[in-house]
């Protein structure tokens, strides 16, 4: 008994693939990175939070409004990103 799916063409499937925005799967040529950008920026959300309550604290007054300080807020933040998160960090 075959299965009558192996007997179609490749590209006669390729219309039942829905379109996305970031690459195809490994199985359609995509790369290694096939992650949605949507879940990408979720996994980054806890590190805009806390740039978000750091610019808080400067707007308080309750941290010193500095370009130094918070240029290095941002690179020690960015490194803890990519710590954590490893391939799947954003990169600039």
């Amino acid at each position: 008994m075959t299965n009558a799916f192996l007997l179609v063409p490749r590209m006669a499937l390729m219309p039942l693939i829905p379109a996305m925005p970031w690459r195809l799967p490994l199985a359609f040529g995509g790369g290694q990175n096939a992650a949605p950008p949507a879940g990408k920026s979720l996994l980054a959300l806890p590190f805009d939070a806390l740039r978000a309550h750091y610019a808080n604290a400067v707007q308080a007054g309750l941290v010193e409004r500095s370009l130094l300080a918070s240029a290095r807020v941002e690179r020690q933040l960015d490194a803890l990103e990519r710590l954590l998160l490893g391939p799947l960090a954003r990169r600039v």
